[in-house]
């Protein structure tokens, strides 16, 4: 019997917010923000050896965990093994039903922010009768996931419209065309699709009065003009001399929603900081912050990226999935299938008022009180740097910024 393909789209937009109570996560809760956070630095990391340097990246591992954990219910034999293993989920299949119940309550819990998250699952209508009932049942009570049948052996195309119009209208119109033509076929028998979106207000705004152009380092010697943000509060700040860097965070309306600055002290100093990261120098979970005043310039920027997750995978060890040798076999009954293609597009705006995104993921941080220095401390984003966002325990987007745009003229 010919492998059918089963489409596996990732979109998420944006940063987990959350009013999460303060006490500590269950044992799978816990179990399961750790494979997710993980799992966060491998994809950031293989996601910039890819694209190599001066390219910007924005990835949302906390999406793709999302969806591909919709894949891994599916998956048995070797196929699952890879997945368990790349993916860091733990193998025990009931601690990780338990962690993704809660993983979703906790996200769906985010006063003072706007945050959607949606899963849908999209079935070829003549197979729908064949989906495994435990199967159906883990998807859309484990993982929220709503089921809706397509037509993709006679509508391929349209039903390729039809689910691309479902994830601009889940994102606010910022993630559109994630399915490009061809990428659904008649041989399609399913399409697995998160969709995340977040919009966050700072909870102290920049000045737009105090936005101007300046130089930002391309690379140690070039230079391009971008509209710089400035201010100067107390803030969360850090130095990382494991790294060579220091880092400030910010955060939105919502307290336990963050978005981390890691700068590199060089100016051309971020392949080095990855590379440290690539050899477990550093632990980005645990960046010793204090409060403490900052003299803070940050450009805006506006990130839009197309993440080829089937190669990442595949560079991961997680390549199984992708070919004839697939066993999705708690999927379908008698109908075997493998997965076609992985993408994630994503979006991040930050500007004056806040961020926001499209695409998730992190870790929990611990403050420490220091004296507040008599002069602030200069935190001049002007050169490449790295950046987390994140709710609580959990990152939402990690990547790097390398070439922001520049300023109108």
């Amino acid at each position: 019997m010919a492998v059918r393909r089963v489409g596996l789209l990732i979109c998420l937009l944006a940063i987990l917010a959350s009013s999460m109570a303060t006490t500590a996560p269950s044992e799978p809760l816990a179990a399961v923000l750790k494979s997710v956070n993980d799992f966060t630095l491998d994809l950031y990391l293989k996601e910039a050896e890819m694209k190599g340097p001066g390219k910007n990246v924005l990835v949302s591992p906390l999406s793709a965990s999302l969806v591909t954990a919709m894949v891994h219910a599916g998956a048995r034999g070797k196929t699952l093994e890879e997945i368990t293993r790349g993916l860091r989920y733990p193998a025990d299949k009931e601690t990780l039903e338990k962690g993704f119940r809660s993983l979703h309550d906790l996200l769906a819990n985010t006063p003072n922010v706007t945050l959607e998250i949606a899963n849908r699952v999209f079935v070829e209508q003549t197979n729908h009768a064949k989906l495994n009932k435990d199967y159906q049942k883990t998807i859309t009570e484990v993982h929220k996931s709503e089921v809706q049948s397509a037509d993709f052996l006679n509508n391929a195309e349209k039903e390729r419209v039809s689910i691309n119009n479902w994830v601009s209208d889940k994102t606010q119109q910022k993630i559109k065309d994630l399915l490009s033509a061809g990428m659904v076929t008649a041989d399609t028998a399913m399409v697995l699709v998160n969709a995340v979106y977040f919009y966050g207000k700072w909870k102290e705004q920049f000045d737009k009065k105090q936005t101007y152009p300046e130089d930002f380092y391309i690379t140690k010697s070039q230079t391009v003009k971008v509209p710089m943000m400035h201010m100067t509060k107390t803030m969360q700040y850090a130095e990382i001399s494991e790294l060579d860097a220091k880092a400030v965070e910010l955060c939105y309306e919502n307290p336990n929603v963050c978005l981390q600055i890691i700068l590199p002290n060089a100016k051309d100093g971020l392949e080095g900081l990855q590379q440290k990261l690539r050899a477990g120098a550093y632990d980005l979970a645990n960046i010793p912050f204090y409060p403490t005043k900052v003299q803070l310039s940050l450009p805006k920027f506006k990130l839009e990226e197309t993440v080829k997750i089937k190669e990442l995978y595949q560079q991961m060890g997680m390549g199984t999935m992708f070919d004839s040798n697939a066993d999705f076999s708690g999927m379908f009954d008698g109908v075997p299938v493998k997965v076609s293609d992985a993408i994630q597009k994503t979006f991040m705006d930050v500007n004056e008022e806040g961020t926001e995104a499209a695409a998730a993921t992190a870790f929990g941080m611990v403050a420490m009180s220091m004296p507040l220095p008599q002069t602030p401390r200069v935190f001049a984003a002007d050169r490449p740097f790295a950046l987390r966002l994140r709710a609580r325990e959990v990152v939402l987007f990690v990547g790097s910024v390398s070439a922001p745009a520049a300023a109108p003229a």
